[in-house]
């Protein structure tokens, strides 16, 4: 398994079961995860993931009150926005308040592991599994 971890925040449990799987399957990460901001906070806290997926359109405390809590906690954690929403004013808030990269949640498994990597090579500065 990955020695790297990661913090996947979404209040869907069969995204975060979907999203979790493919990360442990390719060994990206061992996945924390947390079904809203509150218990993120928490989990981050304790855990210091490597890296964070966050998903924007949550319920209690949503994705970019988040992302401002755990930028506060930490400046430097790379985290990843997950978004099936594509509009430009949230994206660009999102980039204002430190999201390091976007990930589109309605993309096929293959896609979205294709993608994830590349954005963790250039984040790590590692090769992908592609070998780019």
């Amino acid at each position: 398994m990955s020695s790297r971890t990661a913090l996947l925040i979404d209040d869907e449990a069969y995204f975060r079961r979907f999203v979790g799987e493919i990360l442990r399957r390719n060994q990206v990460a061992d996945v924390i995860e947390a079904s809203d901001g509150s218990v993120a906070l928490d989990l981050f806290k304790e855990h210091r993931p490597a890296f964070v997926l966050l998903d924007i359109n949550m319920p209690k405390m949503d994705g970019l009150e988040t992302l401002t809590a755990l930028r506060r906690l930490d400046p430097d954690t790379p985290i990843i926005m997950l978004t099936s929403v594509s509009e430009e004013m949230i994206v660009e808030e999102c980039v204002d308040l430190g999201a390091s990269f976007f990930l589109r949640k309605d993309l096929p498994a293959h896609e979205l592991l294709a993608k994830l990597q590349e954005v963790l090579a250039e984040l790590f500065h590692e090769p992908n599994a592609q070998g780019q």
